[in-house]
């Protein structure tokens, strides 16, 4: 591709200078941290913490003490690193539908419950799932929340990762904080044993911290105008065929470097004005498209979407990557998320095509921007330019 100094990046990574220099500065502190901004947000709770969203999903599995082999239901829509974990936690992903806002099927959950021993829910794009139907399904079974995406979401006045028996969060979405993964312990009964993995965790040293700081702030740097159309995207265009990029089977289990957590514990604090800002240019993209042949994301009754990212579906694979072009070529860089997961999914984790509507959202759905840093300007122009190519 030509070089695009102007061109608006799919995702947005802010992590800037000044948190950069606050992550160093955090990793040579000591003593306990202050965890009353995660208490006044999620309540008493027992939080924990990894290096990264997977390992957090890992340890709950572990701490489950589940018979080796089990089957753990899991959307199929979803990054490839979920099924990782499971996977070396020792068990089999068990893949199961979502419906047309991206969350679990129910009717689908409730054919295959009978064969699982653990429920994976995600609530993908910051769209909680239902997790009243979720629950009543699972019956006595652990239900755990894949909260990656949605920070600050809510389900029926209630904050996603406080609904099931356990939850995680990744920190490098959506808040920007380099890595980490934080767990919630809603069921006092996994609180011991989820401490127990925790202490079989490697503790990042503070060299560690000081390179991961310096890679996130290069990483987010080269995220942003003018480098990402200049170096960052064609140089990962030119790799993504040669480097499989979605399925890292093979990861370390480690603790949180304390960076990520500082900067945790200091952003969250006035997060949520960043998310009512990415909710204001959402609806705007809903208004300015509700008249396309598009299907737009909706926010479903008794919930509140934090908007992580903004997904729209086209009828065909072909409209989809015709329209993903026509954007870029116009100054707005789009993502096919999570398209490649089903055929991943089928040659490395057992997938068995039993899940038809997943894999058609997958050929169909593209992500556009709407970041909490874009302008007026700049969502007005990812409106115009969608607005000009679909119908």
């Amino acid at each position: 591709m030509k070089p695009m100094p102007n061109l608006i990046p799919r995702f947005n990574l802010d992590y800037t200078f000044k948190d950069f220099c606050y992550g160093v500065k955090s990793a040579f502190a000591s003593g306990e941290f202050d965890l009353s901004p995660l208490k006044s947000i999620f309540g008493e709770k027992t939080f924990l913490f990894t290096s990264y969203g997977r390992n957090s999903l890992y340890v709950i599995l572990k701490a489950l003490n589940l018979p080796k082999g089990s089957k753990v239901g899991v959307p199929l829509y979803s990054c490839t690193v979920v099924f990782d974990a499971i996977v070396k936690a020792g068990h089999i992903p068990c893949f199961v539908e979502i419906d047309d806002n991206y969350t679990v099927d129910p009717h689908d959950l409730k054919e295959k419950i009978e064969d699982l021993e653990v429920v994976v829910v995600i609530h993908t794009f910051g769209r909680p799932t239902d997790m009243d139907k979720i629950k009543k399904i699972a019956g006595d079974k652990p239900v755990i929340e894949d909260c990656a995406h949605s920070l600050l979401s809510e389900y029926k006045g209630m904050k996603t990762g406080t609904l099931g028996d356990a939850s995680f969060f990744s920190l490098a979405k959506y808040i920007s904080v380099g890595g980490g993964g934080m767990v919630i312990v809603n069921n006092d009964g996994l609180a011991d044993r989820l401490q127990k993995e925790m202490d079989y965790l490697k503790k990042p040293s503070v060299l560690n911290n000081i390179k991961h700081s310096f890679i996130v702030y290069m990483r987010s740097l080269f995220y942003h105008r003018p480098w990402f159309g200049l170096f960052a995207l064609p140089i990962g265009l030119s790799i993504e065929d040669k480097v499989d990029l979605m399925t890292k089977r093979s990861f370390e289990v480690a603790s949180i470097n304390k960076n990520d957590l500082s900067l945790m514990l200091k952003k969250i604090v006035v997060f949520k004005r960043k998310v009512e800002i990415q909710r204001k240019n959402s609806f705007f993209l809903i208004n300015e498209l509700k008249d396309t042949s598009l299907r737009l994301p909706y926010e479903s009754k008794d919930t509140y979407c934090n908007y992580y990212l903004f997904p729209i579906r086209f009828d065909s694979m072909e409209e989809r990557d015709s329209v993903s072009d026509y954007l870029r070529n116009r100054g707005v860089d789009t993502s096919k998320l999570y398209s490649g997961t089903p055929l991943k999914s089928e040659q490395h984790y057992g997938y068995k095509r039993d899940c038809p509507n997943t894999e058609n959202i997958a050929d169909t759905i593209l992500v556009v921007p709407n970041h909490y840093t874009l302008g007026e300007r700049e969502i007005v122009k990812i409106a115009e330019h969608v607005k000009g190519v679909v119908k």
